[in-house]
């Protein structure tokens, strides 16, 4: 019985070390959570309002989140009429051989027109030096 006296007697000031040392452990804590609470409520009405101010973005900003898409939407359409990479290369080599056509036609034109000169040239002076 002794030796339980003897330990309760160093486990009793033990215990009140420990008790102390939680006390001033918690005690910030306490004062924090009423620091937090006393902030809640004196802002309240702050945080409501911006609150109320984000929600009218928010419906502001999803409006033109789905105008956009709208537009987005208009512009694929109209790109899938747009040729491809493949289809403007062979439109572009289809360019170049018309314009070589072309030159080819104008060298033709030009010897016509050389031909009816002299022809002009012939008829109006009656001679064959006009060439």
């Amino acid at each position: 019985m002794e030796d339980l006296s003897t330990w309760a007697s160093l486990a009793s000031p033990l215990l009140s070390l420990a008790t102390i040392v939680y006390v001033f452990l918690t005690a910030g804590s306490k004062k924090a959570q009423a620091d937090i609470d006393a902030f809640k409520a004196s802002n309240a009405e702050e945080l409501q309002v911006i609150r109320s101010s984000i929600d009218g973005k928010s419906a502001e900003i999803e409006r033109k989140l789905e105008d956009h898409a709208v537009r987005v939407q208009s512009i694929e359409s109209d790109m899938k009429h747009l040729p491809d990479v493949k289809s403007f290369t062979d439109l572009r080599l289809a360019v170049a051989e018309i314009k070589g056509e072309a030159g080819k036609q104008a060298e033709v034109v030009n010897g016509i027109a050389r031909t009816v000169h002299r022809m002009e040239n012939f008829l109006l002076t009656g001679s064959k030096s006009a060439a």
